[in-house]
């Protein structure tokens, strides 16, 4: 069987220079996905909107410039209705990461093996969902097929997506990956193209919002992702300073190419929070 996980990405993008990265998505069966598509394009279409995308709807922009709170609240309300009436048929995953951390701990020589901080989210993301469909006893003939979103983030003359896309297959294609066998296909797209990018974008947007208020000491979780964890399976893991003091030795001694260094955080969220 092929499993299907739309993934998009979230960071401070109106920063030159941004602080905070973070890449997350939702895994599950063609079934899922068809019940979750077609009620996500029927409430869209009901309320005349060309899509649902979480920053413009906190901050009542765009394509939602002329609703008032209560109809944002009400409109997001029925989006995540849809998500947590799949219950554990539909998986959350989020992999995050504090760029001046990742800076200053990690030396010039590993940043290069590891990638842009956008690759370190992606490829271990990737690398999660691959390991979790082994530990969930999943048949060995199983895949995953991934959708990213199509972005236009540009590194000299490296297309962020595509290089993405190149790493992934990468992946699949390393021995040394023990859970290569997971990894059917990788293809960047648009959120037009494809509904389940639209619900990545909740989960990418509500994770990097998790971040940052942690960051800033703020306790527990905002609402949507509080009551979403209550229903649906949900794995966050991030890239701590801890996370990245114990990993500089490994990553620093690698033996690979650019942006060829795959590692899993091993720490959710809460142990983050408790080890910091």
């Amino acid at each position: 069987m092929i499993f299907g996980f739309y993934c998009d990405e979230s960071y401070d993008s109106q920063s030159r220079d941004p602080k905070t990265y973070n890449v997350a998505g939702f895994f599950g069966n063609q079934k899922t996905w068809e019940r979750v598509e077609r009620r996500w394009d029927s409430k869209n279409r009901r309320v005349k909107v060309p899509r649902f995308h979480a920053s413009h709807l906190n901050a009542g922009t765009y394509e939602f410039d002329d609703w008032k709170r209560q109809r944002r609240l009400r409109y997001s309300r029925d989006m995540l209705r849809i998500i947590k009436d799949q219950k554990g048929k539909l998986h959350g995953c989020s992999c995050g990461l504090y760029v001046d951390e990742y800076r200053r701990i990690i030396s010039p020589e590993g940043q290069r093996k590891m990638g842009h901080p956008y690759l370190v989210c992606f490829k271990s993301l990737i690398a999660m969902v691959a390991e979790q469909m082994d530990y969930g006893k999943f048949p060995p003939e199983d895949k995953f097929a991934v959708v990213l979103d199509q972005n236009e983030m540009q590194v000299g003359n490296i297309r962020l997506d595509s290089e993405a896309s190149r790493i992934f297959y990468s992946m699949k294609g390393d021995p040394g990956f023990t859970h290569r066998h997971r990894l059917a296909t990788c293809t960047p797209g648009y959120w037009e193209d494809f509904i389940g990018l639209q619900p990545a974008d909740f989960i990418a947007y509500e994770t990097y919002r998790l971040m940052n208020d942690q960051r800033r000491g703020v306790e527990g979780m905002r609402k949507a992702l509080n009551t979403m964890i209550g229903t649906t399976n949900f794995l966050c893991e991030m890239f701590t300073e801890v996370t990245l003091e114990r990993i500089k030795g490994i990553v620093d001694s690698a033996q690979c190419a650019d942006n060829g260094c795959v590692i899993i955080p091993k720490q959710n969220f809460a142990e983050a929070k408790k080890a910091s």
